[in-house]
């Protein structure tokens, strides 16, 4: 019930689109005439320049870009080298040459650390290619730049498969924060926050993720069946995490709704019937605890020993204490659990 294999790959909710900013062009025909009136470098810089602007390998070009911004940081030529630089790398991004960019970046930055083009390229780059542990490091620097809702699901999602639940969280609560209908990423942290049983966090997620899930449309070239299916995991979910959440805080009425939910969703959730059972007993609907005990018990599971201690214990303590005719009840639940 938690994952539905292939439909991420299916489901694209949002381009990924991280922030690149337009470098400054820069003319240098007119670079010998300007030395001449007045030069400005020496022969040795402009020679190492022209080294940058002739060669054609990007990788080769990134690392000689990269020693002449490092070794003059004086030089009036260093925004030549970094446009020669710049240029290069917007034509890799545009042919998707992923590698390259990596390759070409990792030079650059090693002299310029707070290149933002650089940076971003490096994170488009980085997530490409699913180097998840390289992309965060770089597209959580793109985002503090400029906050962006696509940067900050590709973090959330990239932590989540790195299984790093508290920065899944963290760039999570920034997803929802800018995308507030992101019902793909309120789904994941109403479960986490589940896990780790904290009860007020997942009941507001859960309960924005039902209600973003409400108003979305099928994403284009997803099949109906697997939109279908997702649906149903997510509301079965949802629902089974809130109710679960209302039994431990001891909302046993809270929890009735949201359990008896889940279960239409997926009618074989053993553990919503358990606790479904506890509920109605604790507000003294019998026929109805022992229906779903019942439920639990038929199904087995973890709690089906108990289940079946908690059925008997209540029909005899309506029953004379017989058990004769509790046959009835099961009967009953298994008629149920089959469906119509």
């Amino acid at each position: 019930m938690d994952t539905f294999t292939g439909l991420r790959s299916c489901i694209r909710l949002i381009g990924f689109s991280l922030i690149v900013l337009s470098a400054v062009a820069f003319c240098l025909c007119d670079v010998p005439a300007r030395a001449q009136e007045q030069p400005q470098y020496t022969q040795e810089e402009y020679k190492a320049y022209q080294a940058v602007a002739a060669e054609t390998d990007p990788v080769k070009k990134a690392a000689l870009a990269a020693d002449f911004l490092r070794d003059r940081p004086q030089s009036t030529l260093r925004p030549h080298v970094l446009g020669e630089y710049q240029n290069m790398m917007k034509g890799l991004e545009k042919e998707e040459k992923w590698t390259t960019v990596i390759n070409a970046g990792e030079h650059l930055i090693s002299a310029v650390t707070d290149d933002i083009l650089t940076i971003s390229m490096l994170a488009t780059a980085y997530q490409k290619t699913k180097n998840n542990a390289k992309f965060v490091a770089f597209g959580e620097k793109v985002f503090h730049a400029s906050p962006n809702p696509n940067i900050a699901y590709y973090l959330a999602k990239s932590y989540l498969e790195m299984k790093n639940d508290s920065k899944f969280l963290y760039w999570g609560e920034k997803t929802v924060g800018l995308m507030p209908n992101n019902y793909e990423i309120l789904l994941d942290m109403t479960k986490r926050y589940g896990e780790a049983r904290q009860w007020g966090q997942a009941t507001k997620y859960g309960q924005m993720c039902v209600k973003a899930f409400q108003g979305a449309t099928k994403p284009e070239g997803t099949p109906d069946k697997t939109w279908k299916d997702y649906g149903t995991h997510l509301h079965a979910t949802c629902y089974y995490i809130m109710g679960t959440a209302a039994m431990e805080t001891k909302n046993y009425k809270g929890a009735i709704p949201n359990l008896e939910a889940a279960t239409k969703y997926y009618v074989r959730n053993q553990m919503a019937y358990y606790h479904l059972g506890h509920a109605y007993w604790q507000n003294n609907q019998i026929d109805l605890a022992m229906k779903n005990f019942a439920k639990a018990y038929l199904l087995g599971g973890p709690s089906a020993s108990a289940s079946k201690q908690y059925l008997d214990n209540l029909y005899k303590s309506t029953h004379q204490q017989q058990l004769t005719g509790i046959e009835r009840v099961l009967n009953k639940a298994k008629e149920e659990l089959r469906g119509p």
